[in-house]
């Protein structure tokens, strides 16, 4: 198992991510809507209203709950857990969704880079060293239009491909999917 997650894990480039420096994972506690995201194993089973909650669990990680609407009407719901992966770096975080014996196992997870948290953490962008997974969030269903423009220039300067992320339908937000990169042009 361990040779397996061994090759996994060198099998993606990474690209060094430059978290912020003065991230609050206490201030991450609480509701977020998914504003848009690079579409992944997740978002194939969620058509809208992906939402996460991050609660406070053991061991001063967050507790996440991730629930959407699937394309046939019914509800999905995912748990996880998130912590700091070195207090040296708090905006750099590991999540796994890997629970085996009432353990929550993080060296079967992944990184996530908090790259910009908005003004009073109406919003944060994440993503993974690899430049595969990321995700725009927001304490709304909808990020205004200059919010927007600023996250996506955080992802931009990471040397993230904007037209691969997609907005995620929100009932109170944007209704259709669209690239990123066509919203800020």
């Amino acid at each position: 198992m361990a040779l397996l997650a061994a090759a996994l894990a060198c099998s993606a480039p990474v690209h060094a991510l430059t978290p912020i420096p003065d991230f609050d994972l206490k201030r991450y506690a609480g509701k977020w809507y998914e504003i848009a995201s690079i579409p992944g194993f997740l978002q194939s089973r969620c058509a809208r209203d992906t939402e996460v909650e991050y609660m406070p669990a053991e061991n001063g990680a967050l507790a996440a709950q991730t629930r959407c609407t699937r394309a046939d009407g019914s509800s999905e719901l995912n748990e996880s857990r998130v912590r700091i992966l070195d207090p040296a770096v708090p905006g750099a975080l590991k999540i796994t969704t890997v629970n085996f014996l009432g353990i929550w196992w993080y060296p079967f997870g992944r990184e996530s880079i908090v790259m910009a948290v908005g003004p009073e953490y109406r919003w944060v962008v994440l993503g993974h060293p690899s430049l595969r997974y990321g995700r725009i969030i927001a304490r709304e269903p909808l990020l205004p239009d200059d919010s927007m423009k600023i996250a996506a220039g955080a992802l931009g300067d990471q040397q993230f491909d904007l037209c691969k992320f997609v907005t995620t339908p929100q009932t109170r937000g944007r209704a259709q999917p669209a690239r990123v990169c066509d919203i800020v042009k």
